[in-house]
């Protein structure tokens, strides 16, 4: 696996722990930011792939 690959990997099983946490504890506003700021850089990473792609063709 590359290390795009892996960093994509580590953003996943981030946002995936801090949601099951936040499931645990769903009125826990901690939790709440740390699932928000997984989200965020899960997804911002995801759209710089896409440019990337896109910057390719």
């Amino acid at each position: 696996m590359d290390v795009s690959n892996e960093h994509l990997k580590s953003l996943l099983e981030q946002t995936d722990r801090a949601f099951k946490a936040l499931l645990r504890e769903p009125d826990s506003h901690e939790l709440n930011n740390q699932y928000e700021l997984a989200k965020r850089q899960l997804n911002s990473y995801v759209m710089d792939v896409r440019r990337r792609l896109g910057d390719d063709h």
